[in-house]
């Protein structure tokens, strides 16, 4: 058999890298509307985990690592309470530095500290526009073959379409790692379904993003888990769309890599600063705050000895208060003792148990309204940079980057933010129903399938972050786009189906 020509191969291998190189930009259009780079109060702790180890290594100064020991306490938006004048007197930051964090991936800092490296941060933005562009692309390969050119290029067309008015551009502009919480999700999903019909290198390329997404943040790792647990139940009830085991192990694979980086992380800190880094207690906020924990806490401070009855009388207070607040009359996490920090955060597991234990139909109710909540919240607003973000990020930027900063639309509030969270729940629900529609269609059914999966990704997202942290809009709309761009994808599927032929022929008469 003759092997086909190589250059051809080259030829449309060099078409589909121009075409990203073409259309990724078209998902950096909040960047281009707000002049550069949306930031985020944790950016800055991304890029510091590798300033300050560069720093270190080659013993050069930086005004990223300088500018958090010349940390200053930034204007509160509310005045103190007389009784908390005392306390923070001398200013709300300990003397003693915090802790470091876990949950801040360096290998997410590796990329931002790209920017920083190059001097400017569409650098970043840019490759993960990229990677978006990569997952749309291949998802409609998919539905549409690439040999019809003509499909092909109105499929992704309609789907480049669809997603420039969903969240994605916004988080593929924005120096977190939330949009590849999605993409990752995205990616595992169409491993189960198109396992069998996906080139080596198209699965290679999959995996890779499902790996780099579970390094980025541990939330996305108990996603892909969930979703690699469920495919595996498939297989042992014999489900008639079950996935390929080899899919299966691929993703639990490249989920194991982001526990193993995470590990690897904490050995590197530990050697470093004689202590692992220390996980925000999420849970004990959040159930703090809901009542719940300060209820039992109440109850049982005078027989148990917790670290939180030290400081019952900031209870409750709420969750982002909590954790994050550098005032003693709202805040505990940032401002105590980075031993008490530790010490509150190896208790939160105990805690929780026991607090399960003494009241678990509160427990559940509690947490059951948090999901809830977080299914409902949809908006942008730290696209908007709020007063109290100003004085807790902005300013403590290099003094450069903030001056520029504050030339943007988002300081400015200028973005145009209301189409996209106004189409947010009316897409969802289109592209559920889109969903049940193609899965009565059994030419459509392997495409329902995948808006199955992506859509128990996104409901594992809305569970883990409303039962484990705190209701945020950012935690839905950085995956809700998962929905439309499938939907989409299933429209062209149906589209490009062979037409059937419905010409009457004439019979000779008398036939």
């Amino acid at each position: 058999m003759k092997r086909d020509d190589p250059e051809p191969v080259l030829t449309r291998m060099a078409a589909r890298q121009l075409t990203l190189l073409l259309l990724a930009p078209l998902l950096l259009w909040p960047a281009f509307v707000n002049g550069g780079a949306f930031f985020f109060p944790d950016t800055s702790s991304y890029i510091r985990t590798i300033d300050a180890l560069a720093v270190r290594v080659l013993n050069r100064p930086s005004d990223w690592t300088s500018s958090r020991t010349l940390r200053v306490a930034a204007p509160s938006t509310r005045p103190a309470p007389a009784a908390a004048t005392a306390v923070t007197a001398a200013g709300p930051f300990q003397p003693m530095g915090p802790p470091v964090l876990a949950g801040r991936s360096p290998f997410y800092g590796a990329l931002t500290y790209l920017g920083v490296l190059a001097g400017s941060f569409w650098v970043v933005i840019a490759i993960q526009a990229l990677a978006a562009m990569m997952v749309v692309i291949g998802v409609v390969r998919h539905a549409v073959s690439p040999a019809r050119h003509t499909a092909f290029a109105a499929a992704v067309a309609g789907a480049v379409a669809v997603t420039m008015v969903t969240p994605l551009p916004f988080y593929a502009a924005m120096l977190t790692p939330d949009a590849f919480a999605g993409l990752a999700i995205v990616a595992a999903a169409t491993l189960l379904v198109g396992w069998r019909r996906e080139t080596r290198i198209g699965r290679i390329g999959w995996m890779a993003l499902i790996a780099f997404g579970a390094l980025t943040h541990s939330a996305t790792m108990l996603i892909l888990l969930a979703i690699v647990t469920v495919a595996a139940l498939f297989r042992l009830l014999r489900h008639p769309n079950v996935p390929a085991r080899a899919a299966i192990a691929g993703i639990v694979a490249a989920a194991l890599v982001g526990l193993a980086g995470e590990m690897a992380s904490s050995a590197v800190v530990e050697r470093m600063t004689g202590h692992p880094p220390v996980r925000p207690p999420f849970i004990t906020a959040r159930l703090t705050a809901d009542g719940v924990g300060t209820d039992y806490l109440r109850e049982h401070c005078g027989t148990e000895r917790w670290v939180l009855c030290r400081f019952l009388d900031r209870l409750p207070s709420p969750s982002d208060s909590f954790l994050w607040s550098p005032y003693a009359w709202d805040g505990v996490f940032m401002t105590i003792p980075a031993s008490d920090a530790r010490a509150l955060s190896r208790e939160q597991m105990p805690f929780v148990l026991a607090v399960l234990r003494d009241r678990p139909g509160e427990v559940i109710q509690s947490s059951a309204a948090a999901i809830l909540e977080q299914a409902r919240q949809v908006g942008l607003s730290e696209f908007h940079y709020t007063p109290e973000e100003y004085g807790g990020f902005v300013e403590r930027m290099p003094p450069n980057l903030a001056a520029q900063l504050r030339e943007t639309g988002a300081f400015r509030r200028t973005i145009p933010l209301g189409v996209v969270v106004a189409l947010a729940w009316p897409l969802l629900i289109a592209s559920i129903a889109a969903f049940i529609w193609a899965y009565r269609q059994p030419d459509l059914r392997r495409h329902a399938m995948l808006g199955a999966w992506v859509l128990f990704g996104w409901a594992i997202n809305i569970a883990v972050c409303g039962a484990l942290s705190t209701p945020h809009d950012r935690y839905n709309m950085r995956v809700i786009w998962m929905l439309p761009l499938i939907a989409t994808v299933i429209a062209a599927a149906a589209l490009a189906r062979p037409r059937r032929d419905t010409t009457i022929v004439a019979l000779p008469a008398g036939a």
